[in-house]
């Protein structure tokens, strides 16, 4: 009886062990979501992800000695998706702002840039009030550039939002919208893609928007998860000092 009682406990120490070990591994994987937004995320022809956002959350993981796998769905799940632990992370070209900031928390920032319209060419309005009333603005669902058109233009002008990015600049092409507002990076690099490049102009902001056209992107995970924060803080520092993040700057964007 005391050999089997022993045998027993050997297979419950054995037990918790490969518990514990599994746990652990899996503590080890980082769930990172994004959704397609050239250059910052992409699908090659292998349908796998790259991209900027990619690149960088790659180096994160390598300073943070963790594996991590990338999930592309759809920019409007993020919140829920981070919420219920589907996901660890998104990390999307996601500007840290109050209008994020209600329900998720963000890593220190990792690029900053700036919000801009896309019109066609042929058109002559400016982004100024006068200019502008009563145009049709397309902007990507539950994106942060909603929140910035209602508070520089409130009522004056029209806003037609778009399950992506793509179905936006769809509708400028067909005319059935006046311009598009994005991420300038963002922006020109599909102008840069299309044929004619020359038939899309870029709008800059009044400056006295200034305060919502420059915007900072940051990493956005749940806010109760102070762990990860901390660990992504600490990753982010490292690629600032090495060296990684200017080198991932200089690839996509040349500088």
């Amino acid at each position: 009886m005391v050999k089997k009682g022993l045998f027993i406990s050997i297979i419950s120490v054995g037990l918790v062990f490969l518990i514990s070990t599994t746990s652990h591994a899996a503590a080890k994987i980082l769930k990172f979501a994004t959704a397609i937004s050239p250059p910052f995320t992409i699908l090659n022809a292998n349908q796998e992800l790259q991209g900027f956002d990619i690149d960088i959350a790659k180096a994160l993981c390598e300073k943070m000695q963790v594996q991590c796998t990338f999930n592309n769905d759809h920019f409007s799940n993020m919140i829920l998706s981070l919420k219920t632990n589907k996901y660890d992370a998104w990390i999307n070209a996601i500007s840290i702002d109050e209008y994020h900031q209600k329900d998720v928390s963000f890593s220190k920032p990792y690029f900053s840039s700036t919000i801009q319209l896309m019109a066609i060419k042929d058109t002559t309005f400016n982004a100024a009030p006068v200019e502008i009333k009563g145009k049709t603005i397309g902007a990507e669902e539950n994106s942060c550039f909603i929140h910035h058109l209602k508070n520089a233009y409130c009522d004056t002008i029209k806003i037609r939002i778009f399950p992506t990015e793509s179905d936006a600049y769809i509708a400028l092409e067909k005319g059935t919208i006046d311009a598009v507002i994005g991420d300038s990076t963002t922006l020109m690099h599909w102008r840069s893609k299309q044929k004619d490049s020359k038939k899309y102009r870029l709008i800059g902001l009044p400056a006295k928007y200034s305060n919502l056209v420059w915007h900072k992107y940051g990493i956005a995970i749940a806010k109760d998860n102070v762990e990860l924060m901390k660990k992504l803080n600490d990753a982010i520092n490292q690629i600032k000092s090495d060296g990684t993040l200017r080198e991932l700057v200089k690839k996509y964007f040349g500088n």
